[in-house]
């Protein structure tokens, strides 16, 4: 399957967003506490979508900077949850701004590092392994040029045998974690969970049988 930007563009415009979930992800609500981030710090939420993880996030009273390639994602996010975000331009580049919500419209690797300011925490539900292995590299390269020293990371994988199904979703397994965060201080897997894919998993269908999941807790 096809991964680039014009495939990512192309869904969100035809509305085939299976990987988008429609409730906070319940990892995000038992694991986030383990970052032990104070009020008011700062998150990053690469490829974010119009994830409904940004609103928690907010919520529970953080800064939340967001980035999407689909311009059209954020205007979803916007209407569905009836938020009066600002549109602005910066750098010629597109933002969208409600309250304590900034997400900026482009593709991650063209963001000006200067648009953001050191962040406090990144989280990563779908992001790296929405990413083909020639492109992992670079994206936590560019995550961690955003990230403060000390600064956390909260990251879902998944990890399947590839034979089954072509990503996206990705496999990317505990080595490979390691691997890209090895200039990290702390890689741990805080949760391992292996699953069979059943027929009401919209991954059954493209030939996924089983998978295991991954949460880790990266410090920088």
């Amino acid at each position: 399957m096809n991964s680039g930007k014009q495939f990512w563009l192309n869904i969100w415009q035809e509305g085939s967003i299976p990987f988008h979930q429609e409730a906070v992800n319940q990892d995000l609500v038992k694991y986030w506490p383990s970052l032990g981030m104070p009020l008011g710090a700062t998150v990053l939420v690469p490829l974010c979508g119009k994830s409904l993880d940004l609103l928690w996030l907010a919520k529970q009273g953080f800064q939340v900077i967001g980035i999407e390639l689909s311009e059209l994602a954020v205007q979803e996010f916007a209407k569905e949850n009836k938020l009066l975000m600002t549109k602005e331009v910066n750098a010629q580049i597109i933002s969208y701004v409600a309250d304590s919500i900034t997400i900026w419209v482009t593709d991650i690797f063209h963001l000006n590092s200067a648009c953001i300011n050191a962040v406090d925490a990144i989280y990563d539900r779908a992001a790296l392994i929405a990413l083909p292995e020639k492109l992992r590299s670079r994206y936590v390269k560019t995550c961690l040029q955003w990230l403060k020293k000390n600064g956390k990371i909260l990251l879902k994988t998944m990890s399947y045998d590839q034979g089954q199904m072509q990503g996206p979703p990705f496999s990317v397994p505990g080595d490979e974690v390691n691997a890209l965060y090895s200039n990290c201080q702390r890689v741990k897997c805080i949760k391992e969970e292996s699953r069979n894919v059943t027929s009401s998993d919209h991954l059954n269908a493209r030939g996924l049988q089983s998978a295991t999941d991954n949460i880790w807790l990266i410090e920088y």
